[in-house]
């Protein structure tokens, strides 16, 4: 079986990846935030249980858990903002509980040695405080439950950022925030047995379908059903933007300010990354402005050879550091130095860069992407299968989609982890036919990551390519190996 993937580390090495590992130093600060959310997360569901609520510490802790802090090249302002603002809602609610407990004479289970962020407060040391307080953790907890906790925290972030797309495009829905942050409170309770957290953890793989499937129906109803998609991989003549990350919503009210401002010059828009996705949707097919699809997956190398201007959506996640900055723009909540920030939505300075740029030059030879869709080919061989065992790759996107005979089993191959929704589907009617599923994900990125979360607890046997670790903390690795047996090629 593994003749099929003898390729796929070179394919997915974290060079391609863009990102290989992350600085100590960063990780202590980003440490820092999730010790905020943390007690936040926990105040909140003691709070839950008064029927008390706080709408405003629940929307920044979730907002802080969607934050992949990985360059060292991080916006120091933005971050010393966010993290004043995460201790400010953290003292309202912890205030909150204790006034509860006080009125009611109940007794009050506060957290211990909490993070107190001072006015003057220097990035050294935070990163002081974070470094010792991790050495006193590792020092002092079950080896396993740290492993655990790393699983569980990648799990909240997973699925935050999924709600705060879903948040982008429906304001006041917060129908899954709590759940998410009583799952990451999980991390701040180190009596509980590791046989507990477990369960807890195939609960919310659960409850991450639900994620799925609701933005799924809010992208079908915004943008049409998914289709086969087609488009050029090859520049154009012409001022040219380049969208990387995954927020569709940010790719549409970009090209909606171009099509509101009154341009005479040729201006294209081109998707990097996971933003592909866009070109399934006829909604963005049917876009005058949007051109193509442009670069591989490696950020660093991409920017670097795109002439016009850039923008970095919120969920952007790939390592910049070596890269010179001056035409990219990020609309991230803790941004990159030397990159301009979107301000309240406004898409005009980067269309305004683009036009003050030279044009992009057409390529010489004119080259195109191509990935099926064809989900009712697969639904029709699913309905009419007779084998014991059925295996399924998801994310060779050098391959079309199709399906194979390998010995004496069939194998589906999904040219796209942006098919998942096929996966999924498949699955659920394989296991009514008491059919085994094997599950192969070609690529570690976020994608993969989220059908792996929402595949742990469906009894398939697991296979994942193994993650740089500037993605994945190795324990993440190790609970999924050790815990959940799913396997690492």
């Amino acid at each position: 079986m593994y003749d099929f993937f003898k390729n796929i580390a070179e394919k997915n090495s974290c060079t391609l990846m863009g990102a290989c590992s992350i600085h100590p130093s960063v990780n202590a600060l980003y440490q820092i935030i999730l010790n905020e959310i943390r007690e936040i997360s926990s105040y909140l569901v003691k709070l839950k249980e008064f029927k008390i609520k706080d709408q405003e510490a629940s929307n920044i802790a979730l907002d802080g858990l969607s934050i992949f802090l990985i360059n060292t090249s991080y916006n120091q302002n933005n971050y010393l903002d966010f993290v004043k603002n995460l201790y400010l809602n953290k003292k309202r609610v912890k205030e909150k509980y204790i006034d509860y407990c006080e009125k009611n004479s109940l007794p009050c289970e506060l957290i211990k040695n909490s993070f107190e962020f001072q006015e003057k407060q220097t990035i050294s040391e935070l990163i002081e405080y974070a470094q010792n307080n991790f050495i006193n953790i590792q020092k002092n907890t079950d080896k396993t439950k740290l492993r655990l906790y790393e699983l569980i925290t990648l799990f909240s972030r997973l699925c935050a950022i999924e709600v705060t797309k879903i948040k982008k495009l429906e304001e006041k829905y917060d129908d899954f925030n709590f759940e998410i942050l009583r799952f990451f409170a999980l991390t701040n309770s180190y009596s509980i047995r590791n046989e507990k957290i477990i369960r807890r953890i195939y609960e919310f793989s659960d409850f991450s379908l639900k994620i799925a499937i609701k933005l799924s129906e809010i992208y079908q109803k915004r943008y049409g059903a998914k289709e086969n998609a087609s488009t050029k991989s090859s520049l154009l003549n012409g001022h040219c933007i380049l969208a990387s990350g995954d927020d569709l919503d940010e790719l549409e009210k970009l090209l909606k300010t171009i099509e509101n401002c009154d341009i005479k010059e040729t201006i294209n828009v081109y998707t990097h990354g996971s933003l592909f996705l866009a070109h399934f949707y006829p909604y963005f097919k049917k876009n005058k402005y949007l051109k193509g699809h442009f670069g591989s997956d490696s950020a660093e190398y991409d920017f670097s050879r795109f002439d016009g201007a850039i923008l970095i959506t919120q969920n952007f996640i790939q390592k910049i550091d070596s890269l010179y900055r001056g035409e990219i723009f990020s609309n991230k909540l803790i941004s990159f130095s030397k990159v301009s920030d979107i301000k309240n939505q406004n898409y005009m300075p980067v269309i305004e860069c683009a036009l003050g740029l030279e044009k992009c030059k057409e390529a010489k030879e004119s080259t195109s992407i191509k990935i099926n869709y064809n989900r009712k080919k697969i639904e029709k061989f699913i309905e009419e299968a007779n084998v014991e065992e059925i295996i399924v790759i998801s994310g060779l996107l050098d391959s079309e989609q199709e399906i194979s005979d390998y010995n004496d089993k069939k194998v589906i191959t999904l040219s796209s982890p942006l098919e998942g929704d096929i996966l999924l589907d498949s699955i659920s009617k394989l296991k009514e036919k008491n059919i085994k599923i094997t599950i192969f994900l070609a690529q570690c990125n976020l994608i993969n990551l989220n059908l792996l979360l929402m595949l742990l607890n469906q009894q398939v046997d697991l296979n994942i390519t193994n993650c740089p670790h500037a993605l994945i903390n190795p324990h993440v690795i190790e609970s999924l190996k050790e815990d959940f047996k799913v396997k690492i090629i």
